[in-house]
């Protein structure tokens, strides 16, 4: 089987998430459109870099732009989220001036992956760079804590934005950081100390690979993985209608 494919930290989480997602997102039609909280992380950060760029800091005039940018992704101007973009892009416009000035924002990158023994590329983009780090912001409804006030470790940082900020971190030779922000929490996160998440995500990639050398045809795929919507990956198939639907489809034609 011959496919186009460069790995990223966002595919190769979803296939550690769940592989079937990954299957009919990379080797069949089907196209994840993103739901409101996708949309209210974007436009969070469009509407931050924005403001940040035009030394904007009047938060209702923040509000009212990332309210036009996520109508323009067609969200519905009632969602929660609409209005949360506008209120986390305050956040991250307070937040992030502490690194710095930005020197770039989502910088891509893409490196032969003969680099980490792999046969196809691995690409990068980042949020806000500045000189001596790389924040990676990330937008979310709530940040859980515990009842003494600090936050619940078993939900932040998540494993997955740290196998990100791994790779990130050794792709563009840069410390990393998260920067997470709520509409009325922040929560910030370094790479200090956290090993090993560069391997698991390098592991992963291989693992990929290993499935597409072995497969002849996208149905041999399929048949290497069960249908599995209700465990890890499960928001990923709650966030992205028709997709159980359709990934039973390709399950069962695939062993007809």
């Amino acid at each position: 089987m011959k496919i186009e494919y460069r790995h990223s930290a966002s595919k190769t989480n979803t296939f550690i998430d769940s592989p079937a997602f990954w299957i009919i997102n990379n080797l069949y039609d089907f196209d994840s459109q993103p739901n409101a909280r996708m949309k209210m992380g974007s436009v969070a950060e469009e509407t931050a870099e924005y403001a940040l760029q035009n030394q904007i800091t009047d938060e209702e005039v923040i509000i009212d732009y990332a309210k036009s940018k996520y109508i323009e992704l067609k969200g519905d101007e009632s969602d929660d989220e609409c209005l949360w973009s506008g209120i986390i892009a305050n956040q991250f416009v307070k937040e992030l001036p502490q690194f710095g000035k930005v020197i770039s924002y989502q910088k891509s990158l893409q490196i032969p992956g003969d680099k980490y023994g792999l046969k196809y590329d691995v690409i990068g983009k980042t949020d806000f760079e500045f000189d001596d780090v790389i924040i990676d912001t990330k937008a979310t409804a709530y940040i859980k804590r515990l009842k003494s006030g600090a936050v619940d470790s078993k939900w932040y940082p998540k494993d997955a934005d740290l196998r990100q900020q791994a790779l990130y971190k050794d792709l563009f030779n840069k410390p990393t950081a998260l920067l997470y922000c709520s509409y009325k929490d922040v929560h910030s996160v370094d790479m200090e100390g956290r090993e090993g998440h560069l391997e698991v995500i390098l592991q992963a990639m291989k693992n990929i690979e290993h499935c597409l050398k072995l497969a002849k045809t996208k149905e041999d795929v399929v048949k290497m993985f069960p249908l599995v919507t209700d465990y890890m990956g499960n928001f990923r198939w709650k966030g992205s209608p028709g997709s159980i639907e359709y990934a039973k489809l390709i399950w069962q034609e695939a062993f007809e």
